[in-house]
């Protein structure tokens, strides 16, 4: 085998980085004196590619050039491939004896299945294993364009001389997991813990060439589609829903951009991801505070009680969509000051309204709990404190009725609960409407493993942990009483397995005999990731939700959910197999449910399986935009 090491870099889309890459790339030199190195660039492998593969030059686009170029080089030239955020701390020598082609394992399994890493490939050249690697590229460009380490494990998986191939154990070669890597950086993990990991080893990988989806060119000058939503980047599970199915749009190719109030991204995340930040003109009146000021005449109005927006402010919604000359109009959550309800009925093109919540239907209120008003005209509204029948919330309603009829509008609802509140509505029933639920990109949505986000966290290891959390866990909405009343009645019992861990609140006093601990508000989505896998089950037990975020991103980290029955994650959580529906309201049952989760371990791998299995199989982002692709060219075709 040649005594060469490989290393690809793109200087022009990698800058961040380069000195970084210069730095690590030392290392292999320093560790192999007599070794000859080759950096290459992207020019050298196109030569590459037109020289010696010009049956795949023209199939291979520049997205897709770092993950083919490690095959190409070493069925040419042989030696040591290895991506250019992996540093060197061992000399490879004594690795070169171990086959004419070898592969490392990665240290992440999901459920015990070996995989894969195509990282560091040692290989002779010509070897026939990587002859099969390119003869089947053209066929599996989307394998490769989806996601890391997928191409090269179906690859080895469908050669039939495995024997030919030396697969090496990860303790070799990549002995700390990327979240490892991500807890080193935040001061999770120690040096000493590091350290130990990598006492074997011959290199580290620091996981910076962080995988982004292949995206489509998309033309600057037109719009297609106008995605409007009070914010992106910023709190709020709705709004962020709403960014995701928007990106999910763009990565599958559709032109789409989003108009918002507030951007809590940079200036070059939002040139980057097709986010405008809307026009105001001089005087324009918006913005949260400013459309709160009606409330002002209700003080008995309590903010706690699920949210009100009259929409009396806002910029001029009308003019901003007319300036990007959009086919079709999708309105996110538009709450919050960003339009009057009068300039929402203004709106000229067709719209799809994907409801996040209950407001378009109601007087005002986000969520209407038990109260029925909004079915008759609203008025003396409970959530107001208010007697009189010509109130704010009749006045919102009235003003809503006249503007929805103008509107060439669909509806999208996430949930069948969502889909009956529409159905039995006076504002939209007659509307057309259809379920599409929310999406998640599981590149970044996926498992930690339990034991590193428990000592990450502070959790203990021995303990059955139930999770809590929301972005607001105050709200009385979010049913926290429910789960205090389910684990007062497991406590006696269990109160020496069961902890409870909760995000999204401060500390408070409890007064359970289970162990708590207050996680805090986690803004960081990597915290949120490694709460999610530090559980044993998630407690959602909501009384109204429209959807269910948390239910969603916490059965993506193979985390079974309890909850209750007739509200939004019922369409989620399938009874008994990814978790648990209990009866609605009713914290016997939910304990029930909790019980029955936690009581075998065996049970709680299952659930976890399937769990993330059920996120992988009907909710993952690609697939949903899929779903919307349908609906929008099927409102489109006759225009």
């Amino acid at each position: 085998m040649n005594e060469i090491i490989h290393q690809y870099i793109d200087k022009n889309n990698s800058s961040g980085y380069i000195g970084l890459f210069s730095t690590l790339s030392e290392t292999w030199k320093s560790n192999h004196p007599t070794w000859s190195y080759k950096q290459w660039g992207k020019s050298d492998v196109r030569c590459l590619l037109e020289c010696f593969y010009p049956d795949l030059s023209a199939d291979i686009d520049d997205a897709l050039l770092p993950h083919v170029v490690r095959y190409l080089i070493l069925y040419k030239e042989g030696g040591v491939y290895a991506d250019w955020d992996f540093e060197c701390i061992e000399p490879f020598d004594g690795l070169l004896g171990q086959g004419g082609c070898s592969l490392f394992t990665l240290p992440d399994s999901c459920y015990g299945e070996q995989c894969l890493s195509d990282a560091i490939i040692l290989s002779e050249a010509g070897h026939p294993f990587l002859e099969f690697v390119i003869t089947h590229l053209k066929d599996n460009l989307p394998l490769l364009e989806k996601e890391e380490h997928s191409f090269i494990n179906k690859m080895y998986r469908d050669y039939e001389r495995r024997n030919e191939i030396t697969i090496l154990p990860f303790s070799l070669g990549i002995p700390c997991t990327r979240d490892e890597i991500r807890l080193y950086e935040r001061r999770l993990l120690t040096d000493d813990d590091i350290q130990q990991k990598i006492q074997e080893a011959y290199s580290i990988c620091y996981y910076k060439k962080e995988r982004t989806p292949v995206r489509h060119a998309l033309p600057s000058d037109s719009t297609d589609i106008l995605y409007v939503s009070t914010s992106a980047g910023c709190v709020g599970g709705a709004f962020n829903a709403g960014y995701r199915i928007h990106q999910g749009l763009r990565d599958i190719g559709l032109n789409s951009k989003l108009l918002v109030l507030h951007s809590g991204l940079t200036e070059q995340q939002n040139k980057d991801n097709g986010i405008y930040i809307a026009h105001r003109d001089a005087g324009d009146r918006c913005g949260y505070d400013c459309d709160m000021e009606p409330l002002r005449e209700y003080p008995r109005y309590s903010i706690s009680s699920h949210g009100f927006s009259p929409a009396v402010v806002g910029v001029d919604i009308v003019k901003n969509i007319d300036s990007f000359g959009p086919r079709l109009v999708i309105l996110h959550g538009i709450n919050g000051g960003f339009a009057t309800i009068e300039d929402l009925g203004k709106i000229r093109q067709k719209v799809v309204w994907r409801l996040p919540d209950c407001w378009a239907v109601t007087g005002g209120c986000y969520y209407f709990a038990d109260c029925k008003r909004y079915l008759t005209g609203c008025g003396r509204c409970p959530k107001l404190g208010s007697d009189d029948p010509n109130d704010l919330s009749h006045q919102v309603w009235k003003r809503k009725s006249e503007a929805w009829k103008k509107m060439d509008m669909t509806i999208v609802v996430p949930t069948l609960w969502m889909k009956k509140v529409v159905e039995n509505s006076t504002l939209l029933k007659d509307k057309s409407l259809y379920v599409i639920p929310n999406g998640l990109d599981l590149n970044r949505h996926y498992p930690i493993n339990k034991r590193i986000a428990r000592e990450a966290l502070q959790i203990p290891q021995d303990k059955k942990v139930i999770l809590f959390g929301a972005i607001n866990a105050f709200d009385p909405r979010k049913g926290f009483s429910y789960l205090i009343e389910a684990l007062r009645r497991l406590s006696s019992k269990h109160k020496d397995e069961y902890y409870l861990a909760v995000f999204g609140m401060g500390k408070q006093q409890l007064e359970l005999d289970v162990p708590v601990k207050f996680l805090g508000y986690l803004h960081d989505p990597y915290l949120l990731q490694l709460a999610y896998s530090s559980a044993d089950v998630m407690a959602v037990p909501s009384v109204e939700e429209a959807f269910g975020q948390t239910v969603t991103e916490a059965m993506a980290c193979a985390v079974p959910v309890v909850s209750f029955e007739e509200t939004g994650p019922a369409d989620i959580i399938e009874h008994m197999k990814t978790g648990y529906l209990a009866r609605y309201l009713d914290g016997q049952d939910l304990a029930k449910g909790i019980e029955w989760i936690l009581d075998s371990k065996e049970r709680i791998e299952d659930l976890s399986r399937n769990a993330r299995k059920r996120i992988e199989q009907s909710y993952d982002i690609n697939l949903i935009a899929r779903e919307y692709e349908k609906l929008y060219h099927h409102l489109l075709q006759d225009l």
